[in-house]
């Protein structure tokens, strides 16, 4: 089968029930929410529909419920999405997390797997690693990942691994070693590359690189960190015309990232285009809500001449 997508994304594709309140409650009190907003999101979808506004070809796998809405599915139809690999499971809800934000722009979340649970007992969906270039491992269960892993490791192509907050709660230290193992590329924020090194016995980030060729480290407020045996390149942040939500600013990194990979960029270029994307996510509620095109991305990056 011919490559015709530059990426394959697994992971959740969900809907984001977004609240915000001016701060985080102790155990056994409360506290009011506001401003409850309803939005497509999951980082698999997120991921996928602003690649694909960025022009990469993209595919998407995910599980979803009978209650999937339409417009959802016609979304990301919309956006050039390749949405051969997104199915509904009979009988389950589509994953759905309630995401609460304080005046800090801190967040907490709780997450309902609805469909994903049923990833143990469920084929992997293989047109978005036959079809791509680069697959892009993200949350779900650990024993699909590690399917996914292996097909895609075995077809050769750049495999990513992006567990995000699911590593602290979902793997395990034999799980996540397992899917590491068939991976080039690992993303994650400081915590989580904290948890893996935990994990695997390690000390150092650079001791990481003796599992995969790359580490994406995104830093928040500080920007991002690529790491090769060769390099350590250290990129900050861009300035948003506002902040809003910061719901899925990572996710809308590594679609910029992508971005740039799929245009043979220098990686220090993917990494500014990364945060230039990231930039137009916080600008609106939900991760889909403002999504920029490749010319919005270019100009934005300029920025950082100014920051």
């Amino acid at each position: 089968m011919r490559s015709s997508n530059f990426l394959g994304v697994y992971g959740h594709t969900a809907m984001d029930i977004i609240y915000n309140s001016d701060e985080f409650p102790q155990p056994n009190t409360c506290v009011e929410l506001k401003g409850r907003e309803e939005h497509f999101g999951g980082t698999a979808a997120n991921i996928a529909r602003i690649a694909a506004t960025l022009d990469v070809k993209v595919a998407l796998a995910s599980h979803v419920g009978d209650d999937f809405p339409k417009s959802f599915m016609n979304a990301l139809k919309k956006s050039g999405v390749d949405v051969t690999d997104l199915v509904k499971v009979r009988g389950k809800r589509t994953p759905f997390i309630i995401m609460i934000s304080d005046k800090n722009h801190s967040q907490i979340g709780f997450v309902d797997q609805g469909a994903v649970l049923e990833q143990d007992r469920l084929p992997i969906r293989t047109h978005s690693t036959l079809t791509s270039k680069f697959v892009h491992i993200g949350t779900g269960r650990p024993s699909y990942a590690l399917k996914v892993a292996k097909l895609a490791h075995k077809k050769k192509k750049t495999v990513g691994f992006d567990p995000a907050q699911e590593l602290s709660y979902v793997y395990t230290p034999e799980t996540f070693k397992a899917v590491l193992e068939h991976c080039d590329m690992l993303f994650g924020n400081s915590a989580e590359l904290e948890r893996a090194k935990a994990y695997l016995n390690l000390k150092e980030d650079v001791e990481l690189l003796s599992y995969v060729d790359m580490i994406v480290n995104t830093r928040g407020g500080e920007g991002s960190r690529i790491l090769t045996e060769d390099d350590e390149i250290i990129v900050g942040t861009i300035q948003p015309d506002k902040v809003v939500d910061t719901t899925g600013a990572g996710d809308g990194f590594r679609a910029g990232f992508y971005a740039g990979l799929s245009r043979s960029l220098p990686m220090e270029e993917c990494a500014w285009v990364g945060a230039a994307a990231a930039s137009f996510v916080v600008e609106g509620v939900g991760a889909q809500s403002t999504l920029p095109t490749w010319d919005m991305v270019q100009r934005r990056a300029a920025r950082r001449k100014c920051v």
